[in-house]
């Protein structure tokens, strides 16, 4: 039997992907049992640097839209209706609060802590769902030491919900990042899919011209590597966001 990698279907017979379900647990047993010697497994979701290649220049026109749709149900759809409405989160997590007992230590240590070292900390090790928007509203409050230091975090490797968040925070401060998120993206260390997808959506929102270039490039690979997973909706929202800003600019003369 080959080694099972990362997305393929679990040997369970669960029908969920192998990372997604045993592979904790066949970790210490399959995987060594089939590994190559000397050799570390490589993330599936890993993108190797020089393989998005060139895809042309970018045509964001009606049919381009109409050929291609973002998914119904995706993570970067989820967080673009976030950025385009960070208003609402807030609204239901004081809703949420008055029926869930939890997160309150959480919440203390948000609301008290001046220092943005201390913030980020709370940000990198997956804070309570419930308690995402003061802890966004807090680093934003605090962006002058907070966003310098977001930005380096991100050229390292983070869990999902840090990258989420980040790129919130980022959107919220009010600056032009387009620059540093390309760097980001094209830099050797942070590759893993979903967090580029994310980053994509971001940059969706600054809408200048390397940017578009890039989220271009990053659908059309995202696209046709990864068909079965959602991560070419992060390029591809970057791209609607793009194309309206464009269009509601157009109207205004």
């Amino acid at each position: 039997m080959s080694k099972i990698r990362r997305n393929d279907p679990c040997p369970c017979g669960s029908g969920m992907k192998y990372k997604k379900c045993c592979m904790s647990a066949y970790k210490e047993g399959f995987e060594e049992q089939h590994a190559a010697p000397g050799r570390e497994e490589q993330d599936d979701d890993y993108i190797p640097i020089g393989e998005v290649v060139d895809y042309g220049n970018p045509l964001l026109d009606e049919a381009f839209f109409a050929r291609n749709k973002v998914h119904e149900i995706s993570a970067p759809r989820l967080l673009y209706s976030c950025l385009l409405h960070p208003e609402i989160e807030g609204i239901a997590m004081k809703v949420t609060r008055q029926f869930i007992d939890r997160g309150k230590e959480e919440l203390k240590c948000i609301e008290k802590e001046r220092d943005a070292e201390t913030l980020i900390g709370i940000l990198r090790n997956k804070p309570d769902p419930i308690n995402h928007t003061p802890l966004i509203n807090r680093l934003v409050e605090e962006k002058a030491q907070a966003v310098p230091l977001i930005l380096q975090e991100l050229k390292k490797p983070q869990n999902d919900s840090f990258v989420e968040l980040a790129v919130r925070i980022l959107l919220m401060s009010g600056t032009n990042y387009s620059k540093e998120i390309i760097d980001i993206i094209n830099s050797g260390n942070n590759r893993k899919a979903y967090a580029i997808s994310i980053l994509c959506v971001l940059l969706g929102f600054y809408g200048n011209e390397p940017s578009e270039k890039l989220l271009w490039n990053y659908y059309h690979y995202m696209k046709f590597k990864y068909s079965n997973d959602t991560y070419s909706d992060g390029p591809l929202l970057g791209l609607t966001q793009i194309q309206e800003r464009r269009e509601r600019k157009a109207s205004l003369h």
